[in-house]
């Protein structure tokens, strides 16, 4: 920047040139001048951004983005596209999500709706559903209705038109609705356990046949019927016992019990599958990576079981067990699903595992257990 006294005449004296100098406004605003025309994009202060979120008309996204200097950023990059999938991407980057879009087929009644698919699970229930909520809403065009987000458990309404099924139960999707514009929320996640039946476990449960060193498993031995035996009569004695000690379990009822961090029974959930399974290419089940079917006289046990929506909320899982053949209290039917801490007793436990579950109103929870002997 050129000073003012060197603007002077050759024949000007030091006070002149001094003066010039001291009154020169330039260096006094300079700096002033560029603060005024970079403070609104060159790291704002926060007591700046409520006006600037009023001056780019972004005040009705405040209640769902708690960083205003994400708005700032990134708004009217949202303003410009508002009303298509991406100010859809752009907004619900701004409480860290991915949602793929997945348009209703144009036969359906609500083809105007849509589902998102999350690529992640959203982290909690509350704030964050109703803040997708909200910015997804005030992203899409006003003939769009968004009907549904899922993750990983997501069973489809059964396409029955013009039959006596039209109407039905079958016809609704999975979800459940927790937000104020009545959103549908599907969402899974997957908890797999390997477990070993110990002695004292088996000794327990009465279900217990010591290793066989050569030989086979004797009629003493076993501890089912004969006519239950499923193994090969030239099977060798490992296969033999293990097949015997599966087998028991297959008449049996078994639920898994959920505890809280102090011991405390949170509930019951029974069992919806219980198999004795082998490796099988493209099987029915997959645990670790491996694909199983179900077979007779399998060597190892498959059992599953799946939270239902709003079975269990607001409280953390430490522990995951096995309940085999309790009792239910009176007036429980034997079909219930779910049970509370008070409506099952007795029974033998096997299989207890740490672990750390958030149960949710919106995330059925599945548990897988492989029970090897």
């Amino acid at each position: 920047m050129v000073s003012n006294s060197a603007l002077l005449s050759i024949n000007s004296t030091s006070w002149e040139r001094t003066l010039a100098d001291v009154m020169s406004p330039q260096q006094i605003l300079h700096d002033g001048i560029s603060a005024i025309k970079t403070a609104k994009l060159v790291s704002p202060p926060s007591s700046f951004l409520p006006f600037l979120v009023w001056e780019y008309g972004l005040d009705e996204l405040t209640p769902f983005v708690p960083n205003l200097y994400d708005l700032i950023d990134q708004g009217v990059d949202w303003q410009r596209v508002r009303g298509t999938p991406s100010a859809i991407i752009i907004g619900l980057s701004w409480i860290g999500y991915s949602a793929a879009l997945e348009e209703a087929s144009t036969r359906r009644n609500y083809w105007n709706s849509f589902q998102l698919r999350f690529t992640n699970l959203p982290a909690n229930d509350e704030p964050d559903l109703e803040r997708i909520e909200g910015i997804v809403n005030l992203s899409i065009p006003v003939r769009s209705n968004f009907r549904r987000g899922v993750f990983q458990y997501d069973v489809g309404a059964l396409v029955a038109d013009n039959s006596q099924l039209d109407g039905a139960m079958l016809e609704r999707e999975s979800g459940v609705v927790i937000t104020q514009k009545e959103t549908l929320w599907s969402f899974g996640r997957t908890h797999e356990i390997a477990h070993i039946l110990s002695e004292a476990e088996g000794v327990a449960l009465g279900n217990w046949i010591d290793p066989v060193v050569g030989g086979s498993v004797t009629w003493q031995d076993l501890n089912i019927a004969w006519s239950d035996a499923d193994f090969a009569w030239n099977a060798d004695a490992a296969t033999q016992r293990t097949s015997a000690l599966s087998t028991w379990f297959l008449d049996k009822q078994i639920y898994l019990s959920f505890k809280n961090g102090t011991g405390d029974i949170i509930g019951y959930r029974r069992a919806r599958a219980v198999h004795q399974v082998g490796v099988v290419a493209n099987g029915a089940y997959q645990h670790d990576g491996v694909s199983y079917a179900p077979i007779e006289g399998g060597t190892q046990l498959y059992i599953e079981a799946m939270t239902q929506f709003e079975d269990a909320s607001d409280v953390t899982a430490e522990t995951v067990s096995l309940i085999i053949s309790p009792v239910l209290t009176q007036n429980v039917k034997s079909g219930q699903l779910w049970l509370e801490p008070d409506e099952l007793s007795g029974g033998a436990e096997i299989a207890l595992t740490t672990m750390n579950i958030e149960m949710r109103k919106t995330v059925r929870e599945q548990i897988k257990i492989m029970l090897r002997f």
